[in-house]
């Protein structure tokens, strides 16, 4: 699953993969990525959306502040819908570092306040600026 998939970064790095990707986002999608036949594209809000079955993998670049997207992820892992969840947290102009450490320790709080056990890692890539990468792995 893509979560706010539009217009559709992630899921090209997917379907080049030979991955079939859920696309979920109310924008466009590239149309060579629909031409493919690997993408699902649900026009639906990402913050609602609900998996019918749990997913291999879910990828997430919604652009919203970095403490929703961050509920968002643990509600994923605390349902079980998916055991890998790579998603970005777009940093504010101000406080980054604060606002990233915040965001992991909500995110590490609902994880064991659930009795999960994890991997959680976070990385500022150089090409993303704006943005800080992480990868959670439920075990």
């Amino acid at each position: 699953v893509d979560l706010g998939a539009a217009p559709g970064g992630w899921t090209w790095q997917l379907v080049n993969r030979n991955m079939f990707v859920t696309a979920v986002d109310n924008g466009p999608m590239h149309k060579d990525l629909m031409e493919s036949g690997q993408v699902d594209h649900r026009t639906e809000d990402a913050f609602t959306y609900k998996p019918a079955k749990p997913v291999d993998m879910l990828v997430c670049d919604v652009v919203e502040k970095p403490s929703q997207v961050t509920d968002l992820m643990a509600r994923w892992a605390i349902n079980r819908w998916s055991s890998i969840l790579i998603f970005n947290l777009k940093l504010p102009m101000k406080q980054r570092f604060a606002e990233v450490e915040s965001c992991l320790q909500q995110l590490e709080n609902a994880l064991h306040e659930a009795g999960l056990n994890y991997k959680l890692e976070a990385k500022h890539l150089y090409h993303d600026r704006e943005e800080i990468t992480v990868y959670l792995e439920l075990g």
